[in-house]
């Protein structure tokens, strides 16, 4: 009786231990991945950290579940420490990624329009030999679109005037937003629109995504609303279970294209993000790239895997806890995937709406390569987009010395041209409420003086047909280009 009594504790304490190696219970994994990275730091520190030496080769074909190739599929392998070799596939399906240490790896692989798939595992991973050439051939399975519950009972609180002082002057009404979210009560929202309802058509809209609550960001919401904009104002709180989050957006965008926001037009609406709400929009439009018709993208994460290599090469250690979270989503090269899912610079769907991306130099929570990734990747696949670097200002773009102002000008140029204006900035449009059309000329003077004390650098690709504020672009692979300097 005793022998059976320990053996079933023994077979008890043996699932619990594989249940906790192997589960993918948001309160286990990240506190497993970062006592196995410590042990192993531990170990590397007494036995050496891996070297990998001399490289081998992989190679192999991309292929659909049809057995037809795949173009533009990305195939990734990533080091230990976030260090990445990669190659995107050309007409035949066919990839070739040299260099690569000699190691054991898990390869991931993605396409638009095709699931994301790791190929192997932490305890099945391919074998890179030194000098040699190892063979994995690749089947990516057609993506599934997620299907998101729809929200209900979208409820408004009583209407409350706001007042702000900075960046710029301005006054907004803003009403509480609530509704069930799949059955749950939703985070903390907020919505913004002008004081003075005088529009001859429903105002487009602008569901903003705070790395942050929302009513911390009012400064930056009433400024927008009070441009002509419905602001839908959503800060979640910071999870590692973004696609949740992520479902909850996508309900609030569901109501905006409903219709059932007062006064906003169902047909217009952008998404803007920046610093941890970026990987959201970013995903969302992943998800979803009809859904919106512009985003804007401030000091964006846009790979995963170089953050998680410039933390151990010691280059930055970001505030916030961050590197902590980085080390909890695991070793990349044994569980690539969550890297790999919020990682935007390789996952650009061919009808990816027009991106407005904006970072400072100076960032010190992401690296402004980040942003310059993502826009060479852009222009490689002739997406449409906007690249502004701004020499000064902080991860937050906010200074004393003009950025801020600088940016909302900025914004509102992008949006009036995306949203309101029909890319046309000869002629107000038609429905269109004149006194907002006027201001778009004062704006870009705006935009100039705000910037002439500021040193900024600026590129634009596969923008419509009139640059921002009517300046000439240069020609350039995959559309236009402006430099602000020249404007300055």
């Amino acid at each position: 009786m005793k022998r059976r009594l320990l053996l079933a504790v023994a077979a008890l304490l043996a699932a619990g231990l594989l249940w906790l190696l192997t589960t993918n219970n948001d309160a286990v994994w990240p506190v497993r991945n970062t006592l196995h990275y410590r042990l192993a730091k531990a170990w590397w520190g007494w036995a050496g950290f891996p070297q990998g030496g001399e490289g081998g080769t992989l190679a192999g074909v991309v292929r659909d579940e049809g057995g037809r190739p795949i173009a533009g599929a990305w195939v990734l392998v990533s080091r230990w420490d976030g260090e990445t070799y990669r190659a995107r596939t050309a007409a035949g399906g066919r990839y070739r990624i040299e260099g690569v240490p000699a190691g054991r790896y898990v390869p991931v692989a993605g396409a638009p329009g095709y699931a994301n798939r790791a190929l192997g595992g932490a305890w099945r991973r391919t074998r890179i030999r030194p000098g040699a050439e190892t063979r994995l051939d690749v089947t990516l399975a057609t993506e599934t679109p997620p299907v998101v519950a729809p929200g209900s009972d979208l409820r408004l609180s009583e209407r409350a005037v706001v007042t702000c002082t900075a960046p710029v002057e301005s006054r907004a009404v803003r009403q509480t937003v609530t509704f069930d979210n799949a059955g749950q009560p939703n985070q903390p929202t907020l919505y913004y629109t002008p004081v003075t309802a005088t529009l001859a058509a429903p105002l487009p809209v602008l569901l903003t995504i705070y790395p942050g609550p929302a009513d911390s960001w009012e400064c930056a919401s009433a400024p927008l609303a009070a441009a002509g904009y419905a602001v839908i104002a959503a800060g979640p709180a910071y999870s590692l279970n973004l696609e949740r989050d992520i479902d909850e957006l996508e309900r609030l965008r569901q109501f905006a294209a409903g219709g059932e926001f007062p006064g906003a037009n169902p047909e217009r609406l952008a998404l803007l993000g920046g610093s941890y709400s970026a990987l959201l929009v970013e995903r969302m439009l992943e998800r979803n790239p009809t859904g919106a018709s512009a985003a804007v993208l401030l000091g964006p994460p846009t790979d995963l895997f170089e953050m998680r290599h410039q933390l151990e090469l010691g280059n930055f250690t970001p505030p916030f806890g961050l590197d902590r979270v980085l080390v909890a989503l695991g070793l990349p090269d044994r569980q690539p995937m969550r890297y790999w899912q919020y990682s935007a610079a390789y996952h650009l769907p061919p009808d990816l709406p027009p991106l407005l991306l904006i970072h400072s130099r100076s960032d010190e929570v992401v690296p402004f390569a980040q942003s310059q990734l993502l826009a060479d990747n852009l222009e490689a696949a002739g997406l449409p987009y906007e690249l502004h670097f701004f020499e000064g200002a902080s991860h937050y773009l906010l200074s004393e010395s003009g950025e801020g102002v600088a940016i909302y000008h900025l914004t509102l140029d992008f949006l009036d041209r995306h949203l309101r204006l029909n890319a046309s900035l000869s002629a107000p449009p038609r429905g269109e409420n004149l006194s907002l059309w006027g201001s778009h000329s004062r704006r870009c003077n705006e935009i100039l003086r705000s910037l002439r004390s500021l040193r900024m650098t600026s590129s634009t690709s596969q923008t419509p047909p009139s640059p921002p504020c009517g300046g000439k672009g240069t020609g350039g692979k995959g559309g236009k280009h402006s430099d602000w300097d020249k404007k300055l």
